[in-house]
């Protein structure tokens, strides 16, 4: 028998964690946290796995909500074996530690869970696996209950550096977890590299499926767009503030601003940059032979940049023609990005662009709504004021729009889908499309604690 328990991430985005159960070997597939939620209620639902057999994690990616909650679960499971990339173990090296010093501050008050120290996060990743992609390499556990093995690999997702499918087969049944998936080339990323073979059970991520493609335009049209403004404010001397998330959406739009560049699309004015997405840089030119990559021609690392961190005073930057690429990628409080847009809020020479994926819920999400003569309150603690500066939303997702996710139904032709890793407008659209286009293919809506049996 092959069961599939959703401990977290099923009919939302965060804490993605999944346990599959292959013949009494326990697999766990991703560990995150909420990024929306803190201390204890951030967790994926561990006490889910009480009477489980726990033996090996399967990591897609080292983003938070795919991997912050991985040294929890070692606590309670301190033998089980972790297997990731080589290039998400090297990411998460410095994502994880980068969590413990946001964790510390987050959790001081806390009583019901501590925050992971430096040390732990040391002894995690030197326990981390790793397996290259296309590499079939045995998961069996302790009570394995057949002869036959169970396999797995992992399958270029072409989402981050580092991202992947992975696949599990046994007995000649196989079950794709898609993780975060896109098939389109990014600046620097070739697009997702699906198994070559049918698939008896995709289990799918969903997170653009309640958006309609005509939305999410093609990254040419968007790189158009984003030279057209970028030069309005540039030209009058202003300067341009762009939240990032540090991993995955410094990277691209460093190198597409870069590329704009030096083909003369905009002026080349100086790049202020640092913190964590500085030293993920150094990681993605590392491996950008290793993995499929569109241009290995740029270096992340020589390209010119200016370290935001040393900015004596936030004036400065609003008097000088520059682009910032300053985290966290929705502006929430207390963080760099948040501080500078309160600046940049009140600079009628100035912009922001924001780039993608804006929760509802942060700041960033108000200001991606807002124009400019419009009056902004960012948070429910702050006082309202008002937007001077162009404020311009763009959309350079790392996932695939819904369009595409389906591509992937079509491609591997399952027998069994599961909906995992969206809201639920986005699970019920893609649900309906698939029952709707791929007659015969049996679709569930993950639950989280309802186990659902994929194979007798």
């Amino acid at each position: 028998m092959i069961t599939f328990l959703p401990l977290g991430g099923a009919n939302d985005i965060g804490a993605s964690c999944y346990y599959l159960n292959v013949e009494g070997t326990g697999l766990v597939l991703d560990c995150g946290t909420h990024p929306r939620k803190f201390g204890i209620d951030s967790l994926p639902r561990f006490e889910l796995l009480k009477d489980q057999q726990v033996d090996v994690a399967l990591i897609s990616h080292a983003h938070q909500d795919h991997i912050d909650s991985l040294p929890y679960l070692v606590q309670h499971h301190p033998y089980i074996r972790i297997v990731t990339t080589p290039q998400t173990r090297a990411v998460a090296e410095v994502t994880l530690h980068n969590s413990v010093n946001i964790l510390q501050e987050q959790l001081k008050d806390e009583m019901t869970i501590r925050a992971y120290s430096h040390d732990e996060i040391d002894l995690l990743i030197q326990s981390i696996e790793w397996q290259e992609y296309l590499k079939r390499f045995t998961v069996n556990g302790y009570r394995h209950a057949s002869t036959e093995p169970v396999s797995a690999s992992f399958h270029d997702a072409g989402h981050i550096m580092g991202s992947a499918g992975i696949l599990v087969e046994h007995h000649g049944r196989s079950i794709f977890y898609t993780g975060d998936i896109n098939l389109d080339v990014q600046s620097l990323l070739a697009g997702a590299i699906l198994p070559n073979q049918k698939i008896d059970v995709v289990i799918l991520e969903c997170t653009h499926g309640s958006t309609d493609s005509s939305q999410l335009p093609s990254r040419k049209i968007e790189k158009f767009r984003f030279a057209n403004a970028a030069n309005g404010i540039l030209s009058r001397g202003g300067s341009i503030l762009i939240p990032v998330f540090a991993l995955g959406k410094m990277q691209e739009i460093l190198a597409m601003i870069w590329k704009l560049m030096e083909q003369g699309s905009i002026p080349n004015v100086d790049i202020f940059s640092g913190g964590v997405g500085k030293k993920l840089c150094g990681i993605y030119d590392k491996n950008r032979y290793t993995v499929s990559y569109n241009d290995t021609d740029v270096i992340l690392t020589d390209i010119p940049q200016k370290d935001l961190y040393e900015v004596e005073h936030i004036d400065d930057l609003l008097r000088h023609q520059c682009i910032v690429l300053a985290g966290s990628g929705m502006m929430v409080p207390n963080t760099l990005s948040f501080k500078l847009a309160q600046r940049w809020l009140s600079n009628p020479k100035a912009g922001i662009f924001t780039v993608g994926y804006m929760d509802p819920g942060t700041p960033g999400f108000r200001i991606s709504q807002s124009n400019k003569g419009d009056l902004l309150q960012l948070t429910d603690a702050h006082e309202p004021q008002n937007v001077s500066c162009d404020i311009d939303r763009f959309r350079f997702s790392a996932h695939s729009n819904r369009d595409g996710i389906l591509s992937v139904i079509e491609r591997l032709r399952p027998s069994t889908v599961v909906l995992v890793h969206g809201e639920h407008d986005s699970i019920d659209w893609m649900g309906y499309s698939i029952i709707s286009q791929f007659p015969g293919i049996k679709v569930h809506a993950a639950e989280i604690g309802k186990q659902i049996t994929l194979f007798e």
